[in-house]
């Protein structure tokens, strides 16, 4: 008796060493899922050691009737490896499970596949940027609403400051930026379950409101008694933005980038809707302090974009118009990092009349500064493209948009398309609006509702929480895009019909 009763002890021992092996978690980083279509995704996974990843993957919970895919983590791509999953049927919801080197994982999670391109029917998706705070309570509501996939349009945590200002300049930091993103604690565990697409804006780009070759600064202050606004563009090493590019193409599950000499921009197909995402960074060859002229005699900027002035690119442009008329989508979404809202000229040229006026530390500049990096402040290239809409009869589209830390939206009557700007996933606050509209009804020069008329963060008493973007699409009939923020309250909501 005392034999099996030993023999009984060790079983149990052995048998609890391996449930705690079973049960480890070899994944550091992910699984983060992107380029879904309606019979493939790609999985982002990193591992504690190199070795190989396995997923299994089964429209039933217990994933009996398993298939699998694999790939070996790399130490020249931080231990991490993007799997390619194929064969996968539309509109399908799919369980999986994670082992490294044959042991489980304790990740596991679940993620729908897109209905077939040109399917109707009704499908949502989320959208949103800007993440620089402790509070992720977006991500606990974002789930609830059963969306396809997260659209971010940028700023997805801000490695300029929070790792270093020139993190771009070494690759090896910039894989640690790619690390702290799929770190944000509650959004690491809903993308488990939630699909995402990305495109970087600036402050994950290079740095604050860089381009291709210069990054863009500015500051004002006051000397015997008299504002002075200066800019200033010092350059950056053009290898900061392709260690950038390469980051986002070995450390994120992309769709496939058309020309990445010329940025990171791409589009794809979800049911009986087109994505055409748009790189606002790469391209852009001048700065933002080309946009303003100096007198000075009068000690005052003037808005005065030079010839040929592009915030995209002709090359990007070109891609973007070719896409567009190809398209046989019933809905085309165009994505920015920044609004594409030319109504927003309005502020440039406010900022400009109110730039010798300060509170504070506002300086009245900073308005026509800051708009001035947004499609407003580049009218050569955005009016060619309004007119190239407008002959070819181009209908349908709706704009989606980031960066500015607030949450607006406009029917297309001021803006130019139907636009949804959701800014403001986990930033400090997101009362832009509210300033806004404060601003242009004081001084008279402009009202914030003749540039964003269906509402946003603030502009109807609202609190300014954080909010993303929500688009539910109803066949051929209407769009409905909606702000909702952490309480999981709706700010404001409006439909595009579709225009046959």
């Amino acid at each position: 008796m005392k034999f099996f009763s030993h023999l009984k002890y060790i079983l149990l021992l052995a048998a609890s060493s391996l449930s705690t092996t079973i049960s480890a978690q070899y994944i550091t980083h992910g699984p983060v899922f992107g380029a879904l279509t309606a019979s493939s995704c790609k999985v982002y996974v990193r591992t504690k050691q190199c070795g190989r990843v396995l997923i299994e993957l089964s429209p039933h919970p217990s994933l009996e009737k398993s298939f699998s895919f694999a790939a070996n983590t790399d130490s020249l791509r931080d231990k991490s490896a993007i799997i390619y999953i194929s064969s996968l049927e539309p509109n399908t919801k799919y369980f999986y499970r994670l082992l490294f080197e044959g042991w489980e994982d304790t990740i596991k999670g679940s993620f729908r596949t897109f209905p077939k391109e040109g399917e109707k029917g009704e499908y949502t998706f989320v959208t949103g940027s800007c993440q620089e705070t402790e509070n992720m309570k977006v991500f606990e509501v974002i789930p609830k609403h059963e969306p396809y996939f997260l659209m971010h349009t940028g700023d997805y945590t801000y490695p300029d400051y929070q790792i270093c200002p020139w993190y771009s300049n070494n690759y090896d930091t910039v894989a640690i930026a790619y690390q702290k993103r799929y770190d944000e604690k509650v959004m690491k565990q809903m993308l488990y379950n939630v699909p995402i697409d990305y495109m970087h804006d600036d402050n994950d780009y290079v740095g604050g409101s860089g381009g291709r070759y210069c990054k863009n600064d500015m500051k004002s202050f006051i000397r015997n008694g008299k504002v002075y606004n200066e800019m200033y563009a010092p350059e950056f090493p053009p290898h900061w933005r392709r260690n950038v590019i390469k980051g986002y193409g070995e450390f994120f599950p992309h769709y496939e980038l058309p020309d990445t000499s010329e940025g990171i921009f791409h589009s794809f197909k979800f049911g009986n809707a087109e994505f055409f995402v748009l790189d606002r960074n790469s391209a852009k060859e001048l700065p933002n302090m080309a946009a303003f002229t100096y007198d000075s005699l009068k000690n005052k900027w003037n808005f005065n974009p030079p010839p040929g002035y592009a915030l995209f690119g002709k090359k990007q442009m070109d891609w973007l118009k070719k896409s567009l008329l190809a398209s046989t989508a019933d809905w085309k979404f165009i994505v920015s990092g920044v609004p594409l809202n030319g109504a927003c000229e309005k502020l440039i040229r406010a900022g400009v009349k109110l730039q010798k006026m300060h509170y504070k530390n506002w300086f009245g500049f900073h308005l026509a500064w800051g708009f001035s990096q947004y499609w407003a402040g580049y009218p050569e290239e955005r009016n060619d493209f309004m007119q190239f809409v407008k002959v070819n009869n181009l209908k349908n589209i709706i704009v989606i948009s980031g960066d500015t830390h607030h949450n607006v939206m406009d029917d297309g009557k001021n803006a130019g398309f139907p636009e949804l700007n959701a800014s403001g996933l986990s930033v400090e606050t997101t009362s832009l609006a509210r300033y806004l509209k404060l601003i242009g009804n004081l001084t008279g020069l402009y009202r914030i509702s003749k540039i964003w008329n269906q509402g946003g963060n603030g502009l109807k008493g609202q609190d300014s929480k954080n909010a993303f973007g929500k688009i539910h699409i109803v066949g051929n009939e209407y769009v409905e895009l909606s702000i909702v923020d952490e309480d999981n309250k709706t700010v404001s909501s409006f439909r595009v019909p579709f225009s046959k």
